[in-house]
């Protein structure tokens, strides 16, 4: 995750950095001994999903927070609920849970603002993440990957949870940081030290927020970290990220001004297939949950 630096100027994101790469020297150049190293130009978008998804996780946070009843509304219409899902066949849960989040409304309808860190925290990740992850993957590498992963995070929870209803990002969000673990795996030769780092700050941070999460269970208070939505979602994100990242190659121009730049070798068109399998998967854990709950 990105910090701040004890300037107050923002630590720059490892996949923020240029990778650098020792281009061709041309064969007109002599008397030099050492190859020059340049920055690689990168393939980029501009991260227009990442704010999508964050003006409709808050929108809908606005609208709830607009009255309590509205607020319940929404929230018995879309949180994710097993029973409802396995026996009532409302699917649209496992989709709908991932943009909501817990209300700012209470008990007896009062005012818990505290409650809108659950928003924040996802929020905040979703645009550290996904505003240089999404520029290296392209919108529809990022979507699917946020999407789908996301989803096998809802139906972990469907399915192993218990019968708690269950709100929040947290599965995609989830996703998109085992996408960049991966990313930051594939390229460590690329991006260098920092690679290895970011990927240690990410094992870690994982690690804490499980252990948080188990510990919340075990107390038993009334908000609960689920960790096996955000299990699902790691999952799911490290799987088609496995297959969907980037594979950026370093190519190097033999005419001036002899710059490097990165092709990526592994476009998405090669990988519809294993999209189609990821969403079957998906279908097939659904048909044995649904069936498995119906002969209880």
């Amino acid at each position: 995750m990105t910090q701040d630096t004890p300037s107050g100027e923002r630590r720059q994101h490892p996949l923020e950095r240029p990778p650098v790469a020792p281009p061709a020297r041309p064969p007109s150049e002599e008397g030099e001994d050492q190859p020059r190293r340049v920055p690689v130009q990168l393939p980029r978008v501009s991260p227009i999903v990442t704010y999508a998804l964050l003006a409709i996780n808050t929108g809908i946070f606005i609208l709830r927070a607009l009255s309590p009843e509205l607020d319940q509304e929404i929230f018995i219409w879309g949180a994710n609920i097993p029973v409802a899902v396995l026996r009532g066949g409302e699917y649209h849960r496992l989709l709908s849970a991932m943009f909501l989040h817990a209300g700012i409304y209470g008990l007896n309808n009062t005012l818990v603002l505290g409650n809108s860190l659950h928003i924040i925290l996802n929020m905040y990740i979703l645009l550290s993440v996904g505003s240089v992850l999404e520029p290296l993957f392209g919108h529809a590498r990022f979507a699917i990957i946020y999407l789908l992963g996301g989803l096998l995070g809802s139906v972990f929870s469907t399915v192993l949870g218990g019968d708690i209803a269950s709100v929040g990002a947290s599965g995609a969000v989830f996703a998109i940081l085992g996408a960049e673990f991966v990313y930051l795996y594939r390229h460590r030769g690329l991006l260098g030290p920092a690679a290895d780092a970011q990927m240690r700050s990410l094992i870690t941070w994982g690690l804490i927020n499980f252990l948080y999460g188990a510990l919340t269970s075990i107390a038993g208070t009334r908000f609960r970290i689920d960790n096996w939505g955000h299990l699902g979602g790691l999952i799911g994100g490290l799987v088609l990220a496995w297959f969907l990242t980037p594979i950026l190659v370093v190519k190097r121009r033999l005419e001036p001004p002899y710059a490097a730049y990165a092709e990526d070798t592994n476009p998405l068109e090669r990988r519809i297939p294993v999209v189609l399998a990821y969403c079957a998967a998906l279908v097939v854990i659904l048909i044995i949950a649904t069936a498995s709950a119906g002969a209880v």
